[in-house]
């Protein structure tokens, strides 16, 4: 009964529009007032220990390469670069979004830096070539998912260091998944831009300026090479790779491309230190709650009760996917994480899953929720970013989120999409 009380304490404070944060935090106090004889000082003790980890440090370094890159010029060349290879088919400045924030979500890891990045640039385009707006505002936001699914990916970061799962292999897992959801919006959108009429087309590039753009382009595609590249050639760790992301972002924008300057940086890493404060804190309070979680023994009333309803892995994924895509809806992807990855952890060995595997099953469940209302808050930055109503965007989510919705049942259900490159 006290564990009923305490996340309908929590849900019922996210739905007075209370801070998640906050709402964290005063279902953890008052769960441990009411029925727990812990001290409330375990609050601040697992707080703090919950970000006293290198890998952490990794967030806000991804954050700022992503922040500089956004507007350094990086972000406009690959687009540049997606143009050549899509911008002639049917429908193709939405693959060109689709391919772009593929190449962006390589480097940057965020589903909401990419969204920003790749919005207030492509869908102006999208609307002067005939598309609508709140159908390119949308599909741009559903496109921003990949962002946390090919590596380096800030979500994967937060479940390998909560699970202890390997994040090199989680990393590795994430390329063929995200992969798949490029692909799947790319044909997607080219039936849809078929039966909406919008056909308008780019000429096709000649070889010659095709290869002033690639070269233009270099260094922004040569990102992800020494990023991934030197994580998996053991050079560097994931998190080291995020300072090296940090730096390279630096000198490509200031110093070789010239589109930033040195006081733009300082405002890029201001900008990044308020962010980062905020996921921070959701950091420290939701690693407390999940500390008291695991102290109540939660974790393990969760594997037998789920084992008394099914003893069949193929049930057992479909309902996993069922609240997780619920809770997405109401909860970030980040605190969502760090409560219920290690509360499930222990049911995936009870149904042979690989905690891999499961870790981009969580990522792509939670990520779908970012643009799932009534939180959606990837569909909250495409309506600041493009100025469109929240409620247009709703109505022009169908066919994208369909095709998230299908990728992430194949995924789900087909191992070796994650586990392939391992």
């Amino acid at each position: 009964m006290s564990i009923i009380l305490t996340f309908f304490a929590l849900f019922f404070l996210i739905s007075l529009s209370v801070p998640v944060g906050l709402c964290i935090g005063g279902a953890t106090i008052m769960a441990i007032v009411l029925f727990s004889d812990l001290q409330l000082s375990v609050i601040a003790q697992y707080s703090i220990t919950g970000l006293d980890s290198f890998s952490m440090l990794a967030i806000p370094m991804f954050i700022l390469a992503g922040t500089i890159m956004s507007v350094g010029g990086i972000a406009e060349r690959l687009i540049d670069v997606a143009a050549i290879l899509f911008g002639h088919i049917v429908g193709g400045l939405g693959a060109i979004v689709a391919m772009s924030s593929m190449f962006f979500g390589a480097i940057s890891g965020s589903s909401l830096a990419t969204v920003s990045a790749i919005g207030s640039i492509m869908v102006p385009q999208m609307v002067k070539k005939g598309y609508g707006l709140g159908y390119s505002a949308v599909f741009t936001a559903c496109a921003g998912t990949i962002g946390a699914v090919i590596p380096p990916s800030i979500p994967l970061v937060i479940y390998g260091v909560v699970t202890g799962t390997s994040i090199g292999d989680l990393f590795l897992a994430g390329i063929v998944p995200g992969i798949l959801i490029g692909i799947g919006l790319i044909i997607g959108n080219y039936f849809t831009c078929k039966k909406r009429g919008y056909v308008q087309k780019n000429e096709r590039v000649n070889a010659k300026e095709a290869i002033k753009c690639i070269w233009d382009a270099k260094w922004a595609l040569f990102a992800p090479i020494v990023i991934l590249g030197g994580i998996y050639a053991g050079i560097f760790t994931p998190t080291e790779a995020a300072v090296v992301a940090v730096v390279y972002s630096v000198i490509v924008s200031v110093f070789l491309y010239k589109e930033m300057t040195l006081k733009n940086v300082f405002e890029a890493i201001e900008t990044t230190a308020v962010v980062n404060g905020t996921t921070s804190y959701l950091l420290g309070i939701s690693s407390a709650f999940a500390a008291y979680l695991s102290m109540e023994k939660i974790p393990t009333m969760i594997t037998e009760a789920l084992i008394s309803v099914t003893d069949n892995k193929i049930i057992f994924l479909l309902l996993i996917n069922i609240l997780l895509l619920i809770i997405g809806t109401v909860i970030d992807n980040i605190p969502a994480t760090i409560i219920i990855a290690p509360m499930l952890l222990p049911t995936l060995a009870a149904f042979g899953i690989d905690p891999v595997h499961f870790g981009i099953i969580m990522t792509v469940n939670l990520l779908i929720g970012l643009v799932t209302p009534p939180y959606g808050c990837s569909l909250f930055v495409a309506s600041a970013v493009c100025n469109v109503k929240f409620e247009t965007l709703v109505k022009n989510m169908f066919a994208p989120f369909l095709v998230l919705i299908i990728s992430l049942i194949l995924i789900t259900y087909i191992p070796a999409l994650s586990l392939m490159l391992l």
